[in-house]
């Protein structure tokens, strides 16, 4: 009887923990306007840490690592994204490989969930599974060992990277709803000391979008002037002279969409995992020309004014799960001038419009995942053409 009571409260208490494991699984945007960093990221030198000639002393860097000296560039600053001259070639291929990846962050990040792993790949090339458990694991960067640590804490996934000795940088991941969104915050640990930090926000590529088109910019406001002076009189501009306006023989914003009826669709060779992944170049082709049928757009015949392009690049991760980046284009051929040529190019292609992003899952679900991704795309295609025409 207590053998059974002890059996059911330790699957209560695993069920509870695998409950109150956050899901960060999904297609993630980066939003440039809610992203924090420092102009400079990077690790203090040995020689600022240990007051030498021109270093700060032993003890300045204070406030977490946050300080900063005078000057700019990283001469002045005092941090650097290079390696000591003492470190192995491994530690420098770390160091710089990973601060690299935190000065510039992804577009697109696409995290598979599953119950022991987490995959995440961005659309930079990168894509690294992780077990959160809390063991030490060997990732690698190229042929260079990575030392990774992951855990679940606090509502988020956190990565520590050992770069080099007495330099770590941790990742963590947190969820927030309401709106969806996935908040990374990047910190660089050098001695036990926290030093530079980068915070990043990523949204679901629907909200990312409704974000964009609902946006408006406002107009700049001019400065308030000091106090006891007078507002600088408005300039009234000179009735005398001609109003400024478009160039002659330029068209409004929107025309270069006007008068499509015939679009043609080209997929690019797929990639070597993409038939692993379920993707079919031929079913993608058929898939979008029958969006644009139904649109109203036919294939051409004979030359093709515009077309459709489809690229998609395919990667298998460790853990089996599937990452496609894919691009949509429309495309057309038109005679172009340069300001500085003198004359006309011919035929030179224009994207008209362009949409990108990430997909990723299992292998049975993943096709359908692209599929649903680049209907999405075109079907955005064809409402921008619409609207253009009215």
């Amino acid at each position: 009887m207590w053998l059974g009571v002890v059996c059911s409260l330790l699957f209560s208490a695993v069920t509870a923990i695998q409950s109150d494991t956050p899901n960060i699984a999904g297609v993630w945007v980066l939003n440039p306007a809610l992203t924090v960093k420092p102009d400079e990221i990077g690790f203090t030198p040995d020689w600022a840490r240990s007051g030498a000639p021109g270093g700060e002393g032993g003890g300045a860097r204070s406030g977490g690592g946050r300080g900063r000296r005078g000057g700019s560039g990283s001469s002045g600053s005092g941090v650097s994204a290079s390696p000591a001259a003492s470190d192995s070639m491994d530690d420098s291929t770390r160091v710089q490989q990973l601060t690299m990846e935190a000065r510039t962050p992804p577009e697109h990040i696409t995290i598979v969930q599953k119950s022991g792993t987490v995959s995440i790949a961005d659309d930079q090339g990168h894509s690294r599974t992780f077990h959160p458990n809390g063991q030490l694991e060997d990732l690698t960067i190229g042929t260079v060992a990575l030392p990774t640590v992951a855990h679940w804490e606090s509502g988020g996934l956190v990565v520590l990277f050992d770069v080099a000795k007495g330099r770590q940088i941790r990742y963590t991941l947190t969820p927030s709803q309401k709106p969806a969104r996935l908040l990374v915050d990047i910190r660089l640990i050098q001695n036990g000391r926290e030093g530079d930090e980068v915070k990043l926000t990523y949204e679901t590529p629907d909200e990312h979008d409704r974000e964009v088109l609902s946006g408006t910019p406002m107009p700049p406001v001019p400065p308030s002037p000091p106090a006891g002076e007078r507002p600088a009189t408005p300039v009234v501009p000179d009735a005398t002279l001609p109003a400024a306006g478009p160039r002659a023989g330029v068209l409004p914003p929107g025309s270069e969409l006007k008068g499509l009826g015939a679009i043609a669709v080209e997929v690019e060779d797929l990639s070597g995992p993409a038939a692993a992944c379920g993707l079919d170049q031929a079913k993608i082709k058929s898939s979008v020309t029958q969006i644009l049928a139904d649109a109203g757009y036919k294939a051409p015949i004979g030359r093709e004014d515009a077309y459709v392009l489809v690229s998609i690049a395919t990667s298998k991760l460790p853990d089996g799960a599937c990452v496609s980046r894919y691009d949509t284009s429309l495309v057309s051929h038109a005679d172009a001038t340069f300001p500085y040529l003198k004359g006309t190019v011919a035929a030179v292609e224009i994207q008209l419009l362009h949409d990108g992003g990430m997909a990723g899952g299992s292998p049975s679900a993943h096709a359908a995942a692209v599929m649903d991704a680049l209907t999405k795309s075109v079907t955005h295609f064809v409402a921008q053409i619409r609207a253009a025409g009215k």
